[in-house]
This record gives C-alpha cells, sequence and structure tokens, in this order.
C-alpha cells in the first residue's frame, strides 16, 4: 500500500489553529504538537485531509495511536472551543518578547539563540497569531535519530532515555544514551528587579527590556564533545563566555568548527524523497 505524503504546513497550521495552538486534551494545552491521522488511521487510507487529523501533543499522541480515545471523542477534541479558548490564554507567555539565557549570556528579542556550523540549534519566529514559535535542531557525533522540531511541530525524536514535556509547554528535557542533552524552561519575569535577581545581572543592563518578559533557559550538551551550555557558563573547544547581553541581534550565540554532524540519518532520507498513490516515487534531487 502507499504511503501518504508529508503533510503540508497548510494542514498543520490548521490543525494547530484549531486546537488554539495547543493541546486539546483537558489540562494539558502543550504547545508542540504532532498531527494524528484517525478518521480514517492513516495505515488504512494514507491522507492528510484536516477533517480527519488532530494537532496533539508528543505523550497524547502516543495514546491515541494506542487507541485511548474513539473517534467520536477525537472529533469532539476538535470542535472543543471552550477550550481551544482557555489553552490560547493559558499561553500567553509564547506572546510577550522573548529573552534567551545561553550559558549565563542574555539574547533578548534574538531569533536564532544558538548556532553552530550553520545548524540552528534553537531559534524562534513569531507566527501571524503573535506567538513565539520553537525551533531546535539537536546535534550528535551519532548517525542517530535526534529532536527536530519546527515552529512547535515536531518532526523527529528519535530514541531518547528520556524525554519531559509537562502540560503547558514550559520545560523540554531530552536525555541520549551518548550524552546528547537538551533542556528548555520558561519563565516570566515581571520587572527589572526580578530580572537582576533572577540572573545575577548588573543593574541598567536592561533599561530597553519590555516587561513582563518571557525567558528560555537553554542547556545542552553534545556528548563526545566538551560542548556544554548551562547555567554555569558555556564550554566549548576552549572557548568560554558569560554575562553578555546582546539585544536584536539575528543570532545571538554562534560557533563553527567545521564538525561533520550525523544526526538524523533516516529523517534526511525520508525528505529526500515521498512514496506517492500508485507507487510513484518523487525523488527531490540536489539536496
Amino acid at each position: 500500500m502507499a504511503k501518504r505524503t508529508s503533510i503540508p504546513k497548510k494542514v498543520k497550521e490548521i490543525l494547530r489553529t484549531e486546537v488554539g495552538f495547543g493541546c486539546p486534551v483537558r489540562d494539558c494545552g502543550n504547545p508542540y504538537l504532532e498531527y494524528h491521522h484517525f478518521d480514517p488511521p492513516v495505515h488504512i487510507t494514507p491522507h492528510n485531509n484536516p477533517d480527519g487529523m488532530i494537532a496533539l501533543c508528543a505523550q497524547h499522541h502516543k495514546k491515541a495511536d494506542g487507541s485511548a480515545y474513539t473517534n467520536e471523542q477525537l472529533h469532539a477534541f476538535k470542535k472543543n472551543k471552550v477550550h481551544s479558548k482557555s489553552v490560547q490564554g493559558n499561553l500567553d507567555w509564547l506572546r510577550r518578547d522573548l529573552l534567551s539565557v545561553v550559558g549565563g549570556n542574555l539574547f533578548y528579542e534574538t531569533p536564532i539563540a544558538v548556532q553552530i556550523d550553520g545548524h540552528n540549534v534553537v531559534s524562534f519566529k513569531r507566527d501571524s497569531e503573535g506567538y513565539q514559535r520553537l525551533s531546535v535542531c539537536m546535534l550528535s557525533l551519532l548517525p542517530e535519530e535526534r529532536i527536530i522540531i519546527e515552529e512547535n511541530s515536531w518532526e523527529n525524536i528519535g530514541e531518547p532515555l528520556d524525554l519531559r514535556t509537562p502540560p503547558q509547554g514550559k520545560e523540554l528535557e531530552a536525555t541520549y544514551n551518548n550524552g546528547d542533552y537538551l533542556y528548555l524552561k520558561f519563565s516570566e519575569v515581571i520587572n527589572e528587579i526580578d530580572l537582576q535577581v533572577k540572573f545575577n545581572i548588573s543593574p541598567n543592563v536592561s533599561t530597553e527590556f519590555k516587561f513582563p518578559i518571557t525567558v528560555v533557559e537553554i542547556n545542552f550538551a553534545i556528548g563526545g564533545t566538551n560542548i556544554s551550555f548551562s547555567s554555569e557558563g558555556i564550554q566549548a573547544f576552549g572557548v568560554s563566555a558569560k554575562q553578555s547581553v546582546i539585544s536584536h541581534c539575528g543570532v545571538g550565540f554562534c560557533l563553527n568548527y567545521g564538525i561533520e554532524w550525523k544526526q538524523n540519518p533516516k529523517w534526511k532520507l525520508e525528505k529526500r524523497y515521498e512514496v506517492r498513490p500508485g507507487n510513484i516515487i518523487k525523488v527531490a534531487f540536489g539536496k
């Protein structure tokens, strides 16, 4: 049987908007979403029809795949506008100005927080609804699958030892066998004094910040290297940095080593071709 084609960006936008940009399961609201085919299931009829699909967080998507919800329940989730409005209200922290904290360095309203060898490891983009959308590209020296998030959509996960994404989406933590690690923590800072106390920065460095702001603390490590970004600072091949403050810059922390990063070989291969109805293969040459 032919496989479905990849989900078009427009379909993802429809499904995210439908659930209020967060997982529609009650008391969840996690903004990092996957896309579940349920009416009909994709293994029965390959399709990307939004009427038979729903946006869910990774945990509730797994439950849906395990038949934890009936089709009637999933259709009800899609139509629950009251919960959708509640989710949107709970995600107001994503509408505020964003301050990325990378190894003790502050990057205010900087869309690409961390870039290594041209890979945007952690970046953000504000959508038409005013929400900051997270993109993540974990790097690895191993030819294994690692996390890819594109504008709050899970594209790849691999097989982490542990993956934690609590409701409301203010934390994201992943650990892999070889020491690859990612931890993002979002919080809200009300005023300049609160910011100074929380991050031990000097007065007057944040005079142009528009409070309240959303702060994302970015921590990660790449197994087999000494690249480590944490609250203690940055260590990367002899480079260390802490307590710098940069505002409205295109890229925050940028490193270029020329390393041959090997993560996501299966995901990259799948992006090169699609199997369409009639067993027709479309290959993306030149990538």
